[in-house]
């Protein structure tokens, strides 16, 4: 068997105890603070934010606290605002649409009588009546 040779054992040795102690090095000083850093900041914001974590058997779990909730509770107030005020602007529309349908049959049936046998006055109370 080649992996067994005798000749090239101990070569085979090295290279892999190097390849190992070269990944080792790079996870420990390199790739492994890196996380930890990611980590921290992490932490540092669900805790901004209103959550606790808590570490368990190496798990991290979140629990929503107050934070979460009074956003939620100004999400959804904001929201019930601009529900109303569409409503509202809806209201609006639509009463100004009815006026301006009574306006246009006040217009329509200004047209069907004469106009020239009407004097000024009487299409002024008309109008405005």
């Amino acid at each position: 068997m080649p992996q067994f040779d005798t000749f090239s054992f101990f070569s085979q040795l090295f290279w892999v105890f190097l390849a190992f102690l070269t990944l080792y090095l790079l996870f420990s000083f390199y790739l492994l603070p890196a996380l930890a850093a990611i980590l921290k900041i992490r932490r540092r914001k669900l805790a901004q934010i209103g959550g606790t974590v808590t570490t368990s058997n190496n798990s991290i779990v979140t629990t929503s606290s107050n934070g979460l909730a009074d956003t939620t509770n100004s999400l959804v107030s904001n929201f019930t605002s601009k529900l109303s005020n569409l409503d509202n602007s809806v209201l609006q529309k639509n009463t100004l649409n009815s006026k301006l349908n009574v306006f246009s049959l006040k217009i329509e049936t200004s047209r069907q009588f004469n106009l020239s046998l009407l004097s000024k006055t009487q299409l002024v109370s008309f109008f405005y009546a």
